[in-house]
């Protein structure tokens, strides 16, 4: 009775196999293993799987060709390799790997976390390439001053430095613009602020020396009085909130000081 069973199954399966595979059209390989039939060698050549020939790899496919950046990029580049700033700020942004996005609105800024520079191109190209150069001044200093480790006065103090600091530096930029176009260029933000306080300074120095019979001022001298007075006026405005931020409109000080509330808030971290 074992027998009779095995005997039929394997009838079935056997039709079975035979049905799918002329459904499909193929030929279905004999997978027995030869077991005595004479001379059949007990499973020679001609038994199991058929080996399909493996297809040689195809040439690679082409990848898609980036899209072209948008046409205030370049306009912008172009600016900025006009003035030694610039192409010191250009340099230092390939070299850095930070990306550079160009959109409509929202301000602009660097984001340290994602090492991500946003330029606004609601500006003209030139307000672009001076914006360009004081947002590098930041992914400079980018994770300093040290939030955790300053107190709350000492971190707003010292953010404020780095606005000033890279606000003069976006005015002299500017400045070299203007002498390279033969005064053919726009002011850029609190430059006349600056420009007044270092005139006026130079002045002032000039006139004590003069009722003191000394030497008026050299070059360096001048540069020197002049450039302190400047950063001194710039770094006024935003303590004061003569400037406020081009993203959401709140004085400098408020921002940072915020910052540093939440960097410190028990509330936010697992570990104080």
């Amino acid at each position: 009775m074992g027998t009779l069973v095995t005997l039929v199954s394997t009838r079935v399966e056997g039709r079975l196999g035979n049905a799918v595979c002329g459904v499909f059209g193929g030929q279905c390989a004999d997978t027995r293993q030869g077991a005595g039939g004479a001379g059949d060698g007990g499973g020679g050549a001609g038994h199991g799987p058929t080996r399909l020939p493996s297809p040689s790899p195809g040439p690679p496919v082409p990848q898609p060709p980036a899209p072209p950046p948008p046409k205030e990029q370049p306009e912008t580049e172009a600016v900025l390799n006009e003035t030694q700033l610039g192409r010191d700020a250009l340099t230092w942004v390939k070299d850095h790997g930070v990306r550079v996005i160009y959109r409509p609105g929202g301000g602009s800024y660097y984001d340290g976390d994602a090492n991500v520079f946003y330029v606004d191109t609601k500006q003209s190209p030139e307000g672009r390439a001076n914006t360009f150069v004081h947002e590098v001044n930041h992914a400079e200093h980018r994770n300093d001053p040290d939030i955790k480790k300053l107190s709350r006065a000492e971190f707003i103090d010292k953010s404020i430095d780095e606005e000033t600091e890279g606000t003069v530096e976006a005015i002299q930029n500017n400045q070299e613009l203007q002498r390279n176009r033969n005064g053919n260029a726009p002011g850029t933000l609190l430059q006349q602020e600056y420009e007044d306080a270092y005139n006026a300074a130079v002045a002032q120095e000039n006139a004590a020396r003069q009722k003191a019979q000394r030497p008026p001022l050299d070059a360096a001298g001048e540069k020197a009085v002049g450039e302190k007075a400047g950063r001194e006026r710039v770094k006024q405005a935003f303590v004061n909130g003569e400037v406020v931020s081009s993203v959401d409109k709140h004085k400098y000080a408020d921002n940072y000081g915020k910052a540093w509330d939440d960097a410190h808030d028990c509330f936010l971290w697992i570990f104080c």
